[in-house]
């Protein structure tokens, strides 16, 4: 039996360190994401994970070191950061912390686990590894959040680990990109049945250029199918060099009206909700929402149990697809025909998919101090209005994906969940980014019941602002809203709410005021009297805002009273004026402690220092070795 055991330990042995100085080509197999992170395409990043852990592949058009890292906002300073290399056949990894815009220390842990390693005449492979949670304070949890990933490479390779003969100033190289590693989007699979495809576009819209923001409408005609069929994935396609500017869509199913005003097909359309749009446009957003997609979304796929539904004889057929065009640099001469392509199919999925929004209502009186670090806005759904619609649908629903939704201020974004008054988190992200807005598919169902309550939180970071951010439609403006894909589909397309107004003044001084309902809804104040003569803006502008300020204002607000409403599609029986709720509490459950999983096991044994992880693997053989000494020493002995 021993010779046996030593036999087999040899193999491993002599497999390790085949494997610690020569590595060979990893395949392609199982890598669920991939990304291109330079815009020449000479780093290629792949990547898949388990509840564990996370495993990459890079390939990088170099014979030099390469370099990866997570950074909490782009900049290399608190970033976690791998750099590998491969030198006369053998592979490097070191795991690495940067303090500075320097070259990166080597951690004491080495958490990064080298699996692979090669290198040809142009390019340099490197397979790794590492759990999400590794509990050193050096290293950043992977989760769910956005995160910043950092690339570099140089062309030649270090000579040692660290110092002057480390891995050196990596130039014009490098690079920062914001994705969502633990993204669980579906890949779409075959279909045995038959698909068609429908593409909406724009038609040569010359975007604006003397305003940031424009949102630009198009309604188009389905086609007469003769019988229900299931979307199931909707993809963009963006006219090339716009991908900045085509920033995100809502799709609406155009409550029936057979003839609502079409426009010829070399005709734009019309900028949305101003004077040139048809008025029967406006019935559009009476319909139902069909789907939500922003930046960085890239494709919606379906589960295979759901898909919305077309040409049921419900909502009619036509639909509105409103486009944000973001124009920061107010270009001109910006030609656009981007749009969305649908995938549909008369297969008819288990269940019918809706979506519908939960958040802050979007007007002015949506305050966010500047001087503020962590300024927290919140907007919720209030349990009689999902009771109604939930009741009138007759079951409760499954909520399966959301997408976060605020403008450039937003940096903390989560909606929540009280059942039966425990709070739970469904989605959040701890460092959100305006231009990468993904539906992000949940990893279990969420099932919500009449009597719950829905809440969105925003935390906004206003602390470079010198003046008042409100709420509105512009990029510059600001909103704080959640984009709920569920099924099966019911008749509630929005449920949100805001603090009242009168909370809002009084903390700026006011003392009475009246409201304008004929001059969308403005303030003339009353009282006192040195305010009379002032807008609301001008007030709120008045306030001596500092970070300790913008704080006692936002707990000011969330102690205060709520206006909240809900909104349905024209189908829907529910009295949604009854529901309104001109003075609601805040809805509160008790909240959960997640469990700390690093309080839970014992401090990790730091790795070598300062030495690269390609020693380890002829390390582990010597390890093994010695255990088969101590194996037939003890069998000797037993004989």
């Amino acid at each position: 039996m021993a010779g046996v055991l030593c036999f087999f330990c040899a193999v491993v042995s002599a497999t390790t360190i085949i494997y610690g100085v020569n590595f060979v080509a990893a395949a392609d197999d199982g890598f669920s994401h991939h990304e291109s992170l330079d815009e020449e395409g000479k780093f290629q990043l792949f990547w898949k994970f388990d509840e564990n852990k996370i495993e990459f592949e890079a390939r990088v058009e170099t014979t030099g070191w390469v370099g990866l890292g997570l950074s909490p906002n782009g900049g290399m300073p608190g970033s976690d950061i791998v750099i590998g290399w491969v030198k006369d056949g053998t592979a490097h990894l070191t795991d690495r912390y940067a303090e500075a815009k320097a070259q990166p220390p080597v951690d004491e842990s080495q958490d990064w686990e080298l699996l692979s390693g090669y290198e040809n005449g142009t390019h340099t492979v490197l397979r790794f590894n590492r759990e999400l949670t590794t509990c050193d304070e050096k290293d950043r949890v992977i989760n769910e959040d956005t995160m910043r990933v950092l690339w570099a490479w140089h062309d030649q390779d270090p000579a040692e680990d660290s110092g002057e003969n480390g891995p050196v100033y990596h130039g014009a190289n490098r690079g920062a990109r914001a994705t969502l590693l633990l993204n669980r989007k579906l890949i779409e699979t075959a279909t045995a049945g038959t698909t068609y495809s429908l593409d909406l576009l724009m038609n040569n819209v010359l975007v604006p250029d003397q305003k940031d923001t424009t949102y630009w409408c198009r309604v188009f005609e389905l086609p007469k199918l003769g019988s229900k069929h299931h979307v199931i994935k909707v993809a963009p396609i963006v006219t090339p060099g716009n991908e900045g500017v085509f920033h995100h869509v809502l799709i609406y199913k155009c409550k029936t009206n057979p003839n609502i005003t079409i426009t010829p097909l070399e005709h734009p359309g019309h900028e949305c909700q101003s004077p040139n749009m048809p008025q029967d446009w406006y019935g559009c957003y009476e319909g139902s929402l069909v789907m939500a997609w922003g930046i960085g979304g890239g494709d919606v796929v379906y589960p295979e149990h759901v898909g919305y539904p077309i040409d049921d004889d419900e909502n009619g057929g036509h639909l509105l697809m409103e486009v944000h065009y973001d124009n920061p640099q107010l270009m001109s001469g910006i030609h656009d025909s981007s749009g969305v392509r649908m995938t549909y199919t008369p297969d008819l999925r288990d269940n019918d998919v809706g979506t519908f929004v939960v958040g802050v209502i979007v007007n002015k009186y949506h305050v966010i101090p500047p001087h503020a670090v962590d300024f927290t806005s919140v907007g919720f759904c209030n349990s009689q209005c999902l009771t109604a619609f939930l009741e009138e649908l007759g079951e409760p629903i499954k909520i399966i994906g959301v997408m976060l939704h605020s403008h450039l201020l937003g940096v903390r974004l989560n909606t929540r969940l009280i059942h039966e008054g425990v709070e739970t988190v469904i989605a959040q992200d701890d460092n959100y980014d305006f231009n990468l807005q993904n539906t992000r598919m949940l990893q279990e169902e969420v099932t919500v019941y009449p009597g719950d309550t829905l809440i969105n939180e925003c935390i906004y970071n206003s602390a470079h602002k010198d003046t008042v951010t409100y709420g509105g439609l512009g990029t510059p403006d600001e909103m704080c809203e959640s984009f709920f894909l569920y099924y099966p589909r019911f008749n509630m397309n929005i449920c949100e709410s805001m603090p009242n107004i009168d909370h809002t003044v009084r903390f700026a001084g006011v003392e009475s005021f009246e409201i304008q309902y004929d001059n969308y809804w403005d303030v003339q104040i009353t009282a006192p009297e040195h305010m009379v003569n002032k807008t609301y803006k001008e007030v709120m502008e008045a306030v001596p805002w500092s970070r300790e300020k913008a704080r006692d204002f936002s707990e000011h607000l969330m102690n205060s009273t709520f206006y909240s409403y809900c909104a349905g599609s024209a189908e829907s029986n529910v009295d949604t004026a009854a529901l309104e709720q001109p003075a609601a509490s805040f809805p509160r459950g008790v909240r959960l402690t997640a469990e700390d999983v690093c309080s839970l096991t014992a401090t990790p044994t730091p790795g070598p220092v300062g030495g690269s992880t390609a020693l380890q693997a002829h390390q582990a053989a010597v390890h093994i070795l010695l255990a088969c000494l101590v194996a037939l020493v003890l069998n000797v002995l037993a004989e």
